[in-house]
């Protein structure tokens, strides 16, 4: 009785007889496959690459961890570590319905709104609390109409030429001029406010064409005293 030994790993030669033919010899090739291989045709790793910091995996930051997200419920009415029997409501939330001053009385919230508004005063507002009486009483002794017009225009002219006369605000001038650099703006507007307008637009009238920018001039406005 032979004992046989067991093939190799990958391939045993071994001599045949073929039936038909005892004298022709024929070699026969089996190959065997390591397990580690994987299944025919599947991309396989080396474990080389998987011990690299450098691999695909890094590369393609797929071990980066996912910060945890905030599921926490959201209250809306939280007083921020203050009590809500100390807290004040609408003052120190800053809520847009709390107005700080109503306080007073009517008629000093009342005066408050018509000085904020900023209105004419002088002769200005002399004639502008004398408008609406002085025609009423036209209509009441029966002035005829062409007078009345006549009285009005003039009033709309006088008024105009003196509000025309005043010095411009930043409010007074387009999004554009109010929203570019502060320093220039206000000096800007003071040369507005001193320099004949002729002069002005010769020499900053390119600022109206808010289409390109102005650096340029923005710079120059910086420089002035």
């Amino acid at each position: 009785m032979a004992i046989s030994s067991p093939p190799p790993l990958f391939a045993v030669d071994r001599f045949t007889l073929s039936p038909a033919s005892s004298a022709l010899p024929v070699r026969v090739l089996k190959v065997n496959i390591p397990r580690d291989l994987g299944a025919p045709g599947l991309l396989r790793f080396d474990p080389a690459n998987r011990r690299n910091p450098s691999s695909w995996r890094l590369r393609a930051d797929l071990t980066a961890i996912e910060p945890d997200l905030n599921e926490d419920k959201y209250d809306r009415w939280r007083t921020n570590g203050v009590s809500p029997e100390d807290f004040k409501y609408g003052e120190y939330d800053g809520h847009h319905t709390y107005y700080e001053g109503n306080e007073g009385n009517f008629w000093e919230s009342a005066v408050k709104e018509y000085e904020a508004a900023e209105p004419p005063t002088g002769f200005q507002g002399l004639i502008s609390w004398l408008f609406l009486p002085a025609v009423f009483s036209g209509l009441a002794f029966h002035v005829p109409g062409e007078y009345l017009y006549i009285g009005a225009a003039v009033f709309t002219v006088v008024f105009c030429m003196i509000e025309m006369g005043k010095p411009d605000k930043p409010h007074n001038f387009e999004p554009e001029i109010y929203n570019m650099d502060r320093e220039a703006r206000d000096k800007m507007i003071k040369a507005y406010n001193t320099m004949d307008i002729w002069d002005f637009n010769e020499k900053y009238g390119e600022l109206w064409d808010f289409t390109v920018p102005h650096d340029d001039i923005i710079k120059q406005l910086k420089s002035l005293d």
